[in-house]
Formats: structure tokens, C-alpha cells, sequence
């Protein structure tokens, strides 16, 4: 883990709704001594939105939110940090591309692949499965992608889905843990 985290290329390190993804991302510091960058949605209450980044930012972990400071993850991105992504959650259909996701043409957040395709960094896609002695095991892999080599809007497709299906994968293997409480399928498209 620490090998990945700390990588010259860095790396985009992708999760879902699995398990408990805040103890992971919490803990991820603890362990490796290497802080993340981890992409978050604001809260509509300010109050919430505070205190949820205040305990997310305890372990060193660094906030940005998206929507506000692209220019931050882009920076990040160039100083070869690891950055965090939960990318199972409904993308913005002005933003996002359709790929299959549990059998429906679901939008999901373009920006992973886009940058993976930009940078180069390594894509892994890490997550925390709950034992039944209630300890967790984490896992992660990386998503390869040395097979696409342009950026242009195909090729940001064929990366999403790839990411999706993986990410697809693993709720499959424990969908008991699979905590939803976003409309993950409010966008679909009927191909």
C-alpha cells in the first residue's frame, strides 16, 4: 500500500460506498504515514459539511470539494499526490459519460479517466470489506490502461467503464456491504 500511495507517477485511488470507506480513508495516514487528497461533495448544511471534514481531516487527510477547486485537483494531480475518488455515486449527466453499471447505462463521473489519461498516474482501486469477526480486510489492485493511449472522448468512455466494472466487481463480492444512500441509478439511458 505504501508502494502505491508513494509512487513517483501517483496515483488516483478509487472506492465506493463499500463497507466502512470513511475508516478506510481515515486510517489510510495512520498507517502509511502518507496523507490523502480526497475528493468530497459539500454538504447543504454548513454545520454537517464542517464537522464531517473536520473528523475526515483528523488523520492529515486534505478535503477538496468538488465543483469549487478543480484548479487544487489538477495541482494535486501534477504533484503526483495521491488523490481519492468514490466513483459510485450518479454523475451529473452534464459531465459524466453512460456505461454499464449493474446492467443499466448509468451516468458515472467522467473526471477519473480524464485525468488518468492526462497524467498517467497509477489507478487503483482500493476498498475495505467488513470480516464476519467484525475486523476488516483492504484490498486493492490496479486498473490497468497502458492499452489506451488517447484522451479523446472514446477513449475517456472505454476508461470509465472499465473503472465502473471493476468497481461493480467488488460490490458483487460483498453487496450486503454496499451502503447506497445516493439515487445511484437516477440518470440512465435507455442503448
Amino acid at each position: 500500500m505504501i508502494e502505491v500511495l508513494s509512487s513517483p507517477k501517483g496515483s488516483l485511488n478509487l472506492s465506493a460506498h463499500l463497507a466502512n470507506w470513511e475508516m478506510l480513508a481515515y486510517c489510510c495516514p495512520l498507517i502509511t504515514e502518507i496523507p490523502l487528497n480526497i475528493i468530497t461533495k459539500r454538504q447543504s448544511n454548513k454545520k454537517l459539511n464542517d464537522l464531517i471534514n473536520s473528523y475526515r481531516s483528523k488523520s492529515g487527510n486534505h478535503m477538496i470539494e468538488t465543483g469549487m477547486t478543480l484548479k487544487e485537483v489538477f495541482m494535486a494531480v501534477k504533484k503526483r499526490l495521491p488523490i481519492c475518488f468514490l466513483v459510485d455515486q450518479a454523475g451529473n449527466p452534464d459531465y459524466s459519460v453512460y456505461v454499464d453499471f449493474f446492467g443499466k447505462k448509468a451516468a458515472a463521473f467522467s473526471g477519473p479517466a480524464k485525468l488518468a489519461l492526462a497524467e498517467r498516474p497509477l489507478l487503483i482501486l482500493i476498498h475495505m470489506v467488513r470480516n464476519s469477526d467484525l475486523t476488516y480486510t483492504i484490498f486493492h489492485s490496479n486498473i490497468e490502461y497502458c492499452d489506451i493511449t488517447g484522451r479523446d472522448a472514446a477513449n475517456v468512455e472505454m476508461l470509465t467503464a472499465r473503472i465502473q466494472s471493476r468497481i461493480e466487481e467488488a460490490i458483487r463480492e460483498h453487496p450486503e456491504q454496499w451502503l447506497w444512500f445516493h439515487k445511484r441509478f437516477k440518470h440512465i439511458r435507455q442503448d
